[in-house]
């Protein structure tokens, strides 16, 4: 009976109203995507006939549009975006995983980065940051507790890229070899280094031409320097280039210390080459100490890193915020508070860092609005309020013919 039909009508049509005005709702809603139901057509099959006849429509899936939403500037540090395909992937009170596109987090008092709704953004800890990244779910909450104070580190490393003139002068003396040897030191700086209380130092590292193609390289500590009785750092040692100004002898060298508040230093003189007509300078030092500091801000990286700035000049990461993703995102549960969970027809999850392996870039500062647009729904609204009034008005026919059949005598 066509009653029916007109019925089913109605019921779809109300669904559908529903849906847009859900998506209408959530217009504002931080990370929200709209969604529209798929409609099918129902006929039944009659025993005594080959033909089909229409009995009404269906809605067979509600998809989820999870195309990105615009991404609007708010200034603030732990507001974030994702630019294309990734989740946030968070921790409520019980274990459970929920993933979201609401960007919106805050520093609990733990120093946890926690959702609006308190439940835990899972990434890696500066004390795993090191680990294999793998799909084993072995993520944690991020918590910054422990980077507030970045504590001192003594120096063990120094790397020095320098370049040597080698048409410098040999200073020549006698005595009773026959090479010619150099009385005054041909090049000269100064670097800090940290000693094992976090101290900054002074020491110099000197550049002497004693042959051809042949340097002696000094280095000494600020006591040295400043003529103390204490040779905390007085070591030697040769540099020997061919003739095409690269360097033969060894790279790599151990500076020795007579004092136990040095760490073992290691100078690394790899990239040192010798060239002519050029004047004796340095290009690149680093060296892998620092003094006691505190942090005094961070910024997250478009890969999800958390890099802190602290009040010693040191820059460090801190903390990685790792994205998931899905095969099939539109089989996401949806569920209150701008979340989804996982389902067997989404797939398994994957976890990754943001801007690799297919996952999206995350965009600091930013949040992403509803992809809703409204325009096309108030549009939608209106196809559907007339889809419900035609039926109703079928419903309505069907009614009278029903009411003259029966009032027939």
């Amino acid at each position: 009976m066509s009653i029916m039909d007109a019925i089913s009508g109605l019921l779809v049509s109300n669904d559908n109203l529903d849906i847009i005005s859900n998506n209408i709702a959530n217009a504002s809603t931080i990370g929200y995507k709209s969604r529209k139901p798929i409609f099918f057509n129902i006929f039944s099959h009659s025993f005594y006939s080959n033909s089909t006849k229409g009995n009404g429509v269906g809605i067979s899936n509600i998809v989820q549009n999870f195309n990105n939403g615009m991404l609007v500037e708010t200034g603030r540090d732990l507001d974030l975006g994702i630019i294309e395909e990734g989740f946030f992937r968070v921790l409520d009170s019980q274990g459970n995983i929920h993933y979201t596109r609401d960007g919106q987090f805050l520093l609990d008092r733990n120093k946890n980065i926690i959702n609006m709704q308190g439940m835990y953004l899972t990434g890696k800890n500066i004390s795993h940051l090191q680990n294999t990244l793998d799909n084993s779910s072995n993520l944690t909450p991020i918590n910054l507790r422990d980077t507030f104070i970045l504590k001192e580190k003594p120096t063990s490393s120094i790397t020095l890229k320098t370049i040597l003139n080698s048409n410098t002068d040999l200073t020549k003396k006698t005595d009773n070899s026959n090479e010619n040897v150099s009385e005054s030191k041909d090049y000269k700086t100064y670097f800090n280094i940290y000693n094992k209380a976090g101290k900054k130092e002074k020491i110099e590292i000197s550049f002497n031409k004693i042959k051809t193609n042949t340097w002696m390289v000094n280095i000494k500590s600020q006591d040295f320097i400043n003529n103390s009785n204490k040779k905390n750092i007085d070591t030697s040692f040769e540099l020997k280039f061919n003739s095409n100004g690269e360097l033969t002898s060894d790279k790599i060298f151990n500076i020795k210390s007579e004092n136990s508040k040095y760490e073992n230093i290691t100078l690394n003189l790899t990239d040192t080459i010798e060239q002519s007509d050029v004047d004796n300078s340095w290009e690149q030092y680093s060296q892998d100490g620092h003094s006691k500091g505190s942090l005094k801000a961070f910024n997250i990286s478009p890969n999800g890193e958390i890099i802190g700035t602290y009040s010693n000049e040191e820059v460090k990461v801190i903390g990685q915020i790792l994205l998931s993703k899905f095969i099939n995102p539109e089989k996401l549960q949806p569920e209150s508070g701008n979340l989804w969970s996982a389902t067997r027809e989404s797939g398994k999850e994957n976890i990754g860092m943001a801007g690799s392996n297919g996952f999206g870039f995350v965009t600091p500062r930013t949040l992403e609005a509803s992809n809703v647009d409204l325009n096309k729904e108030l549009i939608n609204m209106i196809i559907a309020q007339r889809n419900y009034q035609s039926n109703a008005q079928s419903f309505k026919t069907e009614d009278k013919i029903i009411s003259t059949l029966i009032n027939l005598r």
